[in-house]
């Protein structure tokens, strides 16, 4: 059995961010976690979901001191109010910083959020979105294996292998499909897309490729 706690008096907007109201209640959640945890339950927090970016390392240290170290979850936070439409994006930068200052869980938010309820394609967003947050977190502390798979991307990346590169990215069928579109609006005929294509820069501009051909050149005179 895990308790979750949650916060009804949370901040709903970022000018209500860490006042008096939410951290009387964050004690409150705090006696209660130590209440679970004296008889042997789980138990996690919710967080606050709009907190400017000063102050969102002070709540997580927070939470971790009043609450005894239970796992916090926070949704996003949203560092500002003025973004409807793209509060997918406001929460993932939040996001980086709580996870980075040790929240255990982002909970994502959508782009439609305070909008209207969410659609297929604003749920996939959002979670791509918080999903994103959550990898900058773990590269920034320096968790064993979280850096790998960027290592992996840019290294096919150097060496236009676009396979590789769709393949490790964090959403392959929408880097696949941007990455077809430029294909298409590209000067140079389809049936001559070969794996040295660029579609950042073209044929003839493309500075990995020139490297690589300087490179191949060096060696032949050699």
């Amino acid at each position: 059995m895990c308790f979750s706690l949650g916060d009804a008096l949370r901040p709903g907007c970022i000018a209500d961010a860490t006042d008096d109201a939410q951290i009387a209640e964050l004690r409150t959640l705090g006696e209660l976690t130590q209440r679970a945890q004296e008889n042997g339950c789980q138990v996690m927090v919710e967080g606050p979901g709009h907190v400017p970016y000063d102050q969102i390392q002070r709540n997580m240290e927070m939470q971790q001191e009043i609450c005894n170290g239970a796992p916090f979850y926070v949704l996003g936070p949203l560092v500002t109010d003025i973004a409807p439409g793209y509060d997918h994006i406001t929460s993932a930068i939040g996001g980086t910083a709580a996870a980075f200052y040790g929240a255990s869980f982002l909970c994502y938010v959508t782009p439609r959020e305070h909008l209207g309820l969410p659609d297929v394609e604003d749920v996939r967003q959002g979670v791509i979105a918080s999903k994103i947050a959550a990898h900058a977190a773990d590269i920034a502390r320096g968790l064993p294996g979280a850096i790998d798979r960027d290592n992996r991307l840019s290294t096919a990346r150097a060496n236009l292998n676009w396979k590789c590169h769709l393949a490790e990215s964090l959403d392959p069928e929408r880097a696949k499909q941007m990455h077809d579109e430029a294909c298409k609006q590209s000067e140079m005929p389809e049936s001559e897309h070969d794996p040295d294509f660029c579609t950042m820069c073209g044929r003839d501009w493309c500075s990995v490729r020139i490297n690589k051909e300087l490179k191949e050149s060096l060696n032949q005179e050699v």
